[in-house]
């Protein structure tokens, strides 16, 4: 195993680059599926550290990065993700956005600079490293229910990958801080469209109409006492619907509706029972109002989890690396969703959450135009994610 000390000084002289990094993608964002100068900036940097490339992978703006290591041994991957989100700044940063309407509001920025830190310092030990590292640049994370992750490991491209890592910076945490659990650490997001189809009439003669409006005001009531009494209680759900669009003019009984939402769960057996529910609510609907409706239940990304095997195995590398008071205490998983799961899925690995609030400061939620990643808490991820690397590669050999 390489020194820990030999880690912290490449790392801590690499910061500079990190932050010089970071800012540079913060200015430049780029929205999901669009990440085409992104990418190519991830692309020259790895090159720049002597890493092979490839680019364009699975047809999508996606990059890896490999770095074949002195020695033989497994093959472990780390992950950023690359888009940003359609927000327009308001942090006041000097670097801030350059682009109106776009922002990297979610942190991965963050995640991008600590992917080519981690790349840099262990582009420096190569000859030392027991294994092959994988640098995964992923596009569309912000893309649910598709997202970018699914693609990647249905292409094939990282078959004979051992294990892979990632992280999300956290802001509730503060900067530096470690956050890992055992089992769900974000929930499974699903997409939910409904329509409902009727018969449109004069608004003073409703009986000869079918009004989808007031069927999908019922189907809407109804509905919220699905998580309540058809889901076990057990098994946390969030069911939210966001939008509705019907009728065309005030004084006609409408004959469409849509509506959109989001499912959120932790468990397959929440998700499967809210499924079927909702279809077995719109069913008795269609029965008291005369409508025919359908049902488009999306599933998009799984719950991310780690077996209590691999929230271990990230505590106890974070805790090797900057002692115990590192781990932040985490009493509960979060509802938010990130696509990591499409790799956890079928790879070993771990994710974690990375503090990244300087103490005293207002803590601004993700996906909040005043939200940025403090610098301080890179140099942290950089470290932990190479520590993790090679401490896996130690343990699979």
């Amino acid at each position: 195993m390489i020194d820990k000390m030999i880690i912290k000084d490449l790392v801590k002289q690499a910061v500079p680059d990190i932050c010089a990094m970071r800012r540079h993608i913060h200015e430049n964002p780029e929205l999901s599926g669009e990440e085409v100068e992104t990418a190519a900036f991830m692309a020259a940097k790895l090159r720049s550290f002597g890493i092979d490339v490839q680019e364009h992978v699975a047809g999508t703006t996606a990059v890896l990065g490999t770095l074949k290591g002195g020695k033989p041994g497994p093959v472990i991957a780390l992950r950023a993700d690359m888009d940003a989100l359609p927000m327009t700044e308001e942090t006041g940063l000097p670097f801030a956005s350059n682009v109106p309407g776009k922002m990297h509001a979610c942190g991965h920025d963050g995640h991008m600079s600590i992917l080519l830190g981690a790349a840099e310092v262990l582009s420096q030990m190569k000859d030392d490293i027991p294994g092959t590292v994988v640098f995964i640049c992923q596009p569309a994370e912000e893309k649910s229910p598709v997202g970018g992750a699914k693609g990647l490991v249905a292409s094939g491209v990282l078959d004979g990958v051992d294990a892979v890592y990632g992280l999300h910076v956290w802001p509730a945490l503060p900067s530096g801080k470690i956050g890992v659990l055992p089992g769900p650490m974000m929930a499974a997001s699903d997409h939910i469209r409904i329509v409902l189809n009727g018969k449109a009439s004069h608004a003073a003669m409703p009986h000869k109409g079918v009004d989808t409006i007031v069927a999908a005001a019922q189907f809407l009531t109804a509905a919220q006492t699905i998580i309540s009494r058809r889901v076990n209680p057990l098994y946390p759900a969030v069911l939210t619907f966001g939008k509705i669009t019907g009728g065309t003019r005030y004084n006609v009984v409408a004959d469409t509706v849509e509506i959109e939402g989001t499912c959120r769960t932790y468990h397959t057996e929440a998700q499967d029972a809210v499924e079927a529910h909702l279809q077995d609510t719109l069913k008795g609907i269609d029965a008291m109002y005369g409508t025919v409706s359908h049902l488009d239940y999306e599933r998009g990304y799984a719950a991310v989890r780690n077996t209590p095997q691999q929230a271990a195995f990230v505590a106890g590398v974070a805790k090797d690396c900057f002692g115990p008071d590192v781990l932040a205490e985490i009493d509960e998983p979060a509802m938010t969703a990130e696509d990591f799961s499409g790799y956890l899925q079928k790879f070993d690995g771990g994710f974690f959450w990375l503090g990244a609030t300087k103490p005293g400061h207002t803590v601004y939620p993700l996906h909040n135009t005043h939200f940025a990643v403090d610098e301080a808490c890179l140099p942290v991820g950089v470290e932990l994610m190479v520590s993790l690397a090679l401490a896996k590669m130690t343990e699979k050999a």
